[in-house]
């Protein structure tokens, strides 16, 4: 055999494992797009179901199960006001499934800094105990420190979920804060 078939040979076989290391990982980027898609639930009944693997709750009056997430160790379901003659209290609820060696302070502040708007610090104003689920939970109350003329108030505590430590969190402007309906979401999980 000739230096140039062995040239040839080399390049074919050097084109080929370029061919399939493409091929590879066009079918690992297709399959890591399609599993972040399915993540975000937009269904009703699929949001449902995220929300019922986190705990049993009754969706206040005014109220819809917006959106609901399954990824990785975390499932994610969110309830917003079904009209803007309702309060705006957004409330959230982010369940770690996995094992998870953070601390609550370590997840408060890993959530509440994911969840705070540019521009918009958040001062704790009141820190208090609740009862969730027949257990005592650390409560934060906290407000925007900012200048804007719209002033916020984010709610938040850890409870145990069906399946792993959850966040509950209730956010909203602080004109339009309803501790009425805090207080009988919180009693109706179960």
């Amino acid at each position: 055999m000739n230096k140039n078939n062995k040239i040839w040979i080399g390049v074919g076989i050097v084109a080929g494992l370029c061919m399939c290391a493409a091929v590879a990982s066009f079918l690992v980027i297709r399959e890591i797009g399609s599993r972040v898609k399915n993540t975000f639930k937009t269904d009703p009944t699929d949001i449902a179901r995220v929300s019922d693997s986190i705990a049993q709750f009754d969706i206040p009056d005014g109220y819809e199960l917006n959106m609901g997430m399954s990824f990785l160790n975390y499932d994610v379901v969110s309830l917003i006001p079904t009209s803007s003659a309702s309060t705006d209290i957004m409330i959230m609820m982010m369940q770690f499934t996995g094992g998870t060696s953070m601390s609550q302070e370590q997840m408060q502040r890993a959530f509440s800094q994911q969840n705070n708007q540019p521009n918009m610090q958040m001062k704790v104003v009141e820190q208090r105990i609740e009862v969730i689920r027949g257990e005592d939970v650390n409560v934060t109350i906290s407000e925007t420190t900012s200048s804007s003329t719209v002033q916020f108030r984010q709610w938040m505590a850890i409870f145990k979920g069906d399946k792993g430590p959850t966040i509950l969190m209730f956010q909203g402007t602080t004109d339009r804060w309803d501790d009425d309906l805090i207080q009988t979401f919180i009693e109706s999980i179960q």
